[in-house]
């Protein structure tokens, strides 16, 4: 009984009812997408592929920055990150906005994306998900978001880092990747560039 409960549960706050991202209460003209509040825009669902026990749906609510519970016997959340960058990534002369979302689970599980959203109508729309980058660039574990923003066209992402021997809790690098948007894709743009995470005695720095 408790796990048809808590599969109820799971749908409901994952679907919203099945409904699109709400539509945003922006002002004409301008860069209406700063005006849009990604705390309480509808997530994809891929954003939770990893935390979830059952296929992820298409969207999943959120308000306040932060979903229900997800997944009952996995503990599933997915929060938005509040700092959300901006920038006219296809130079279109409107900005599109550049969202970092996290999804928790289980004991230490986590999982991120950072997403490319532009206006359609009063609505704001996905365009692109950044790419995980490949284990060969951020070591063996997987990488993790620290920081998001905008530089001219591009988004830049820096991501956790790991040596070979770094344990989960604590890597001793950082790697910066810049993207383009490009055909409605998110492509890498020049070399990665990984550094030293101060006070990390095992960290080396490298190019490319």
């Amino acid at each position: 009984m408790l796990v048809i409960l808590g599969l109820a549960a799971t749908v409901a706050a994952l679907t919203n009812g099945g409904q699109a991202p709400p539509a945003a209460s922006a002002a004409p003209g301008g860069n209406p997408i700063r005006k849009v509040d990604f705390a309480d825009v509808a997530q994809p669902g891929s954003a939770c592929a990893q935390g979830l026990s059952i296929a992820p749906p298409k969207h999943i609510a959120v308000s306040s920055g932060a979903s229900g519970l997800l997944d009952l016997g996995r503990l599933t959340r997915l929060k938005v990150a509040s700092n959300v960058a901006y920038g006219d990534l296809n130079g279109d002369g409107h900005d599109e906005a550049v969202v970092h979302a996290t999804c928790t689970f289980g004991a230490n599980g986590s999982e991120d994306s950072v997403q490319v959203w532009s206006m359609t109508g009063d609505a704001p729309k996905l365009v692109a998900t950044v790419p995980q980058p490949a284990a060969k660039v951020t070591g063996p574990l997987p990488a993790a978001v620290k920081k998001v923003g905008v530089s001219g066209t591009r988004v830049v992402v820096t991501w956790t880092s790991y040596a070979a021997d770094d344990p989960n809790c604590c890597p001793s690098r950082q790697t910066v990747m810049h993207y383009r948007l490009t055909d409605g894709d998110l492509r890498q743009s020049g070399k990665p560039a990984t550094t030293a995470v101060a006070g990390a005695p095992t960290a080396t720095a490298t190019a490319g």
